[in-house]
């Protein structure tokens, strides 16, 4: 039942990207050009990748708000570093990133799967806390391309096929990796049951503590790694750098059909819901549409997502109740 549902979700979803897609080319006839393409899959590839991260934290009704004060503070830290060690190739970003992101997730996986303390306060006081390191360790000082490794940068600027980024084939190998793993392998499994019914799954013998702290790592690690593609992507970063965010994140998942209520979605999803989210801000700048009415649309979005969601859960039920008493009668 559920596997259908997946599948469901983001063909709908994958139709709905095309019309979108579609729609923005019939406004602005570039946008579906080999650099237009390149530009939209650019733009995706910074959220895309913590879409995927936060997919399995999602998925067993937690979250994680702390991923876009991570993506700036270990931009920054890479950024300096590199400054400051002029010898640093493309290699050390990758590595350095995701150990940062890694020790802010497992600082929020002790204090969620260990402590047992919600996740929504836990990684709101951690966004802070990055935050004003950040603010503090920065110290006002701004890194641009010519303090970043020119390995570095030409890969950020490296494209497949004329169209495919160096970024989004990474989020793409990320993805499929991320979507085997959840669909094949038990800990990738036990996640949907934990996200279903988290006691259950711990009276059957499931690692609850093991899974949820390993999903915040993972998560923490991935936003690290969304550093190194913001500092791709832009070539410049400063204290300020992806704030504020995280909800288009948490928007971007929701809209890719992972319940916020649990157990149900794929990183396949999140990353399609990215594309979209992505797509329609792209329409709305053909419009000439304000910043502001960006994010209120935004927004709407994500409140539709919410409902749509809780309409096909509720009806899911129905449809499990209606079977029950069909078997019983």
């Amino acid at each position: 039942m559920k596997r259908f549902s997946f599948r469901s979700r983001e063909i709908s979803l994958f139709f709905i990207l095309i019309f979108t897609i579609g729609l923005t080319s019939f406004i602005n006839p570039r946008f579906i050009t080999g650099s237009g393409t390149k530009d939209l899959l650019n733009s995706t590839a910074v959220v895309a990748i913590m879409a995927v991260g936060i997919t399995p934290i999602v998925i067993m009704k937690h979250i994680d708000l702390s991923i876009a004060s991570t993506v700036g503070f270990s931009a920054w830290i890479i950024a300096d570093l590199c400054h400051k060690h002029p010898s640093f190739t493309a290699w050390q970003p990758f590595v350095i990133g995701p150990l940062i992101g890694l020790a802010v997730g497992a600082l929020n996986g002790i204090l969620v799967a260990g402590l047992r303390l919600p996740a929504l306060v836990v990684t709101l006081g951690t966004l802070y806390i990055v935050r004003g390191l950040d603010y503090v360790v920065s110290n006002s000082v701004d890194y641009n391309a010519q303090d970043l490794p020119k390995s570095l940068v030409s890969l950020g600027e490296k494209t497949y096929f004329g169209i495919l980024p160096f970024p989004f084939l990474l989020v793409l190998i990320f993805m499929i990796v991320a979507g085997l793993y959840m669909r094949y392998r038990k800990p990738g499994r036990d996640r949907y049951a934990i996200g279903s019914n988290s006691h259950a799954a711990e009276l059957v013998g499931i690692k609850v503590f093991q899974r949820t702290f390993l999903a915040f790592v993972f998560s923490g690690a991935t936003a690290g790694l969304a550093g190194v593609f913001y500092l791709m992507r832009f070539a410049q970063v400063d204290a300020t750098a992806f704030y504020g965010q995280e909800l288009g994140v948490v928007a971007a998942v929701v809209i890719g059909g992972i319940s916020i209520n649990g157990g149900i979605g794929t990183p396949y999803g999140a990353v399609i819901g990215a594309l979209l989210v992505q797509s329609i801000q792209g329409g709305l700048s053909a419009l000439g549409v304000d910043a502001f009415w960006k994010q209120a649309i935004n927004g709407t979005l994500l409140i539709i997502a919410l409902i749509a969601d809780r309409v096909l859960a509720r009806r899911a039920e129905q449809a499990l109740l209606a079977q029950r008493i069909k078997e019983r009668a």
